[in-house]
């Protein structure tokens, strides 16, 4: 998969997800951004669209692999931070 993706695209900075439930919401958030189907985003990671509506409701049956790759394919990364921590997000 090739995961070089225009980043001025990207809309919302980051995204804060302490549950499997916001963490679902980061992800269709990201995807609808990128303007992308559940089916298109399946398509480029080698998923189904069952599996994105899964990972975007923050059911427990999908794959860490399936959902690093659905954010890198809309031009997000997971980074993991102490929680109540301050971050600074910059291009």
């Amino acid at each position: 998969m090739d995961n070089r993706v225009d980043e001025s695209s990207v809309t919302q900075r980051f995204y804060r997800a302490r549950d499997t439930t916001s963490l679902g919401r980061a992800v269709q958030g990201a995807r609808t951004a990128r303007r992308y189907t559940q089916d298109e985003l399946a398509s480029m990671i080698d998923s189904s669209r069952p599996t994105i509506s899964r990972l975007e409701r923050g059911a427990a049956a999908t794959s860490t692999d399936t959902l690093l790759d659905a954010l890198a394919a809309c031009g997000y990364e997971l980074v993991v931070v102490p929680r109540g921590a301050r971050i600074t997000v910059t291009s």
